[in-house]
């Protein structure tokens, strides 16, 4: 076996410059595959973690008509008795129950629609992490003559409002009576939705209760769950303890990121496969030159008593021995890319317009140490499937023949 592997490995590099160049393929191949799996993940994990961890949660539950009417009419029955009760559940990382109701927001300069969510502060900070996502201001510390509200970047751009300025907030109470109430701009928060940034101000629930004329309301539970793949599990189960009410799960309330997230799935198994492939027909045709260049050679190796498993066995070695080389120094420079690339990030061309739909315009790429040898398997099995062929051409010769080729 020595002896084969010893005259493999010399084979190999009979034409150096052949073999560098199927190896340098093979490389940029594995570095193309990974860097595309870790923007995917990166794109990923970006858009689950700022459009459902930190804007929508997990799971939210409401009245079956709030939905088509956002209004503080349409409060869960018993609301927080329900929420304390699944607070209480095992798999429950954190939850909010909040009091939400569309309304309008004023200011001196302009006014717009708007979704009012009045919140518990701490519930929230751990539901959502709205006070890791504010840009300028405090959370909900400052003790003004009039209550504080925190709203996006964008809202405050489009009223032409800063902190400290002063805006009116209009929506109807429990009995469908308007209301109208001053509030002081305490906060300014920014996430990658343009969208949520723009429409919807965060106030404190028992505020907001008094308001509207229940300081128990509550038309909105949202919760994070500790094992996020099981989220239509868990949907389920409340569906269940719940009849009355309309549960449903962060795939039912964003399904274009939901689709967006199973295409992205595909087309890098696609993408990955093609790049694999294709590497793998260029060894394939490299192996094969180099049988076609040494028939005479493998002809005399046949006629003297060398056995044709033996031969088969050094072509495949030949092919496994390039993909090793490529393989390994494709994985280490990979490795040595995601990391650079995982602390300086990715700059992704016309980004801000796809902070619109919810994408972040720097990615910060990152990969599981398990992903590269993963690949690295996947490499050393196209590698021997495309030796098959040019070994079983190897065998084939005819010892006579073959030893009078020129």
């Amino acid at each position: 076996m020595y002896t084969l592997i010893k005259i493999s490995w010399r084979n190999i590099w009979r034409n150096r410059s052949r073999t560098l160049v199927i190896t340098t393929a093979l490389v940029l191949g594995i570095m193309g595959g990974i860097f595309s799996a870790a923007i995917r993940l990166a794109a990923e994990e970006q858009q689950f973690e700022d459009t459902i961890e930190n804007l929508v949660s997990h799971i939210q539950i409401h009245h079956p008509e709030f939905i088509a009417n956002p209004e503080a009419h349409y409060r869960i029955p018993d609301g927080k008795v329900v929420a304390e009760e699944i607070s209480e559940q095992a798999g429950t990382a954190a939850l909010s129950a909040r009091l939400v109701m569309d309304g309008m927001a004023a200011s001196a300069n302009m006014n717009t629609g708007v979704r009012i969510k009045g919140i518990q502060k701490e519930a929230e900070s751990q539901t959502t992490k709205l006070d890791q996502l504010l840009e300028e201001g405090t959370y909900f510390e400052e003790e003004w003559r009039l209550p504080s509200v925190i709203i996006g970047r964008q809202l405050a751009k489009d009223l032409m409002v800063e902190t400290g300025s002063r805006i009116v907030l209009t929506f109807q109470d429990v009995d469908g009576e308007i209301v109208s109430s001053s509030f002081r701009v305490e906060a300014l928060y920014t996430v990658t939705s343009r969208r949520f940034e723009e429409r919807t101000v965060f106030v404190q629930a028992d505020l907001l209760g008094e308001l509207v004329g229940d300081t128990e309301a509550v038309t909105e539970i949202a919760l994070l769950i500790e094992d996020a793949d099981r989220y239509r599990e868990v949907t389920d189960d409340l569906r269940s303890q719940y009849p009355d009410l309309e549960v449903r799960h962060w795939a039912d309330m964003e399904p274009a990121l939901y689709y967006s997230l199973e295409v992205l799935d595909q087309i890098l198994i696609y993408l990955v496969g093609v790049i694999i492939l294709g590497v793998s027909f260029g060894l394939l045709n490299t192996i094969l030159m180099s049988i076609l260049e040494r028939v005479r050679e493998l002809g005399i190796l046949l006629s003297i008593g060398m056995k044709r498993l033996k031969v088969f066995s050094m072509v495949v070695m030949e092919t496994t021995m390039i993909a090793l080389i490529g393989g390994a120094t494709g994985l280490t420079l990979s490795f040595i890319m995601i990391r650079i690339l995982n602390q300086h990030g990715v700059n992704i061309p016309g980004g801000e317009g796809l902070e619109d739909f919810g994408f972040a315009s720097v990615l910060y790429p990152d990969l599981p140490t398990s992903f590269y040898f993963e690949i690295g398997g996947v490499v050393i099995l196209f590698a021997i499937l495309a030796s098959i062929y040019p070994a079983w051409k190897a065998i084939r010769l005819a010892p006579a023949e073959a030893v009078r080729a020129e």
